[in-house]
């Protein structure tokens, strides 16, 4: 308990989604009792109100977020995880503060105001959705697959992947039948993602960069019989921002750009050998049964190392 309400003095309390994904880690992991620290820490932030604070808490319902979530977002920030407690430096502090100031600028409020319009839009795309079959879809080794697809023309149809960050939505991926990808313009990208997941009891997390990755995965945990919960990040730079527990399957792009945020994240890592591949390559080329097998015995190896640390 301790821990957590000193991991919380390195996070700021002020911006909404973060605060909402606080109160869901530190229920995941203490329950009813934990809400006097959430709320203590709630008080920092300078828009608190104790009536919402209590609804929020009673909404929080599980959705896949928890204390690993919290310790990761403190750790970005300077928190130390050992016994000893040291509180916030000043530089530390300042760093908050300046960060809230700029969030506070005219060009901080511009952006703002387009990350909200694009999370409407976003929402009203989503609304728009019908599932169906998509070339993309087909492209990657899924022909039979119904994607949720938004046609703004009727010749036009775009696999839209829904983006949230904790329990929000904040904008959508766009792929075309060509497989480009685009997001809504001014929506926020950084920390959002799109989770699938299997299984609540033992799940653990794995983290891609893409959704094809993402669904050759779940083909292949579904196979070994594995409770998942697997994040797509949609980039490398925010895998590496995200990613804070469980296992990390990497793109082995030419430019080592996957590897080297696979490996910043201090987690383990499975990359395919070939060079320019990700696993979906890897799993339209051999298969479920042996791109799932490639994994099983990793996954193995992974176990028994973390049990003999």
């Amino acid at each position: 308990m301790n821990r957590i309400s000193n991991a919380l003095q390195f996070i700021s309390a002020q911006e909404r989604r973060v605060w909402v994904a606080m109160a869901m880690a530190v229920k995941s992991e203490l329950g009813d009792s934990g809400f006097e620290i959430w709320d203590c820490w709630s008080q920092t932030a300078s828009n608190y109100d104790a009536r919402s604070a209590r609804a929020v808490w009673k909404s929080c319902k599980g959705a896949g977020i928890t204390a690993a979530l919290l310790f990761h977002e403190a750790r970005l920030n300077g928190f130390v995880d050992d016994a000893a407690f040291r509180p916030p430096s000043p530089a530390q502090i300042q760093a908050q503060r300046r960060a809230a100031a700029e969030r506070a600028t005219k060009d901080g409020q511009e952006r703002i105001k387009a990350a909200l319009a694009a999370a409407k839009k976003a929402r009203w795309i989503m609304d728009q959705c019908r599932p169906e079959e998509h070339a993309y879809l087909q492209a990657k080794g899924f022909p039979a697959l119904r994607g949720l697809v938004w046609r703004p023309e009727q010749e036009t149809n775009l696999l839209c992947i829904p983006m949230s960050i904790g329990q929000e939505l904040v904008g959508v991926q766009m792929i075309d039948k060509t497989g480009a990808k685009k997001f809504l313009s001014g929506q926020t990208t950084s920390k959002a993602e799109f989770c699938m997941s299997a299984g609540i009891l033992h799940a653990a997390d794995y983290w891609v960069e893409g959704y094809a990755s993402a669904l050759s995965l779940r083909a292949c945990l579904s196979a070994l019989k594995l409770n998942y919960r697997i994040h797509v990040c949609f980039s490398a730079g925010n895998l590496k921002r995200m990613a804070h527990s469980g296992f990390v399957i990497a793109d082995n792009d030419a430019s080592g750009t996957g590897q080297e945020a696979a490996r910043a994240t201090g987690l383990p890592y499975w990359i395919p050998e070939v060079v320019g591949t990700d696993i979906n390559d890897v799993h339209k080329a051999q298969g479920t049964f042996k791109t799932s097998q490639m994994l099983r015995k990793w996954l193995l190896q992974e176990r028994r190392a973390t049990a003999t640390e």
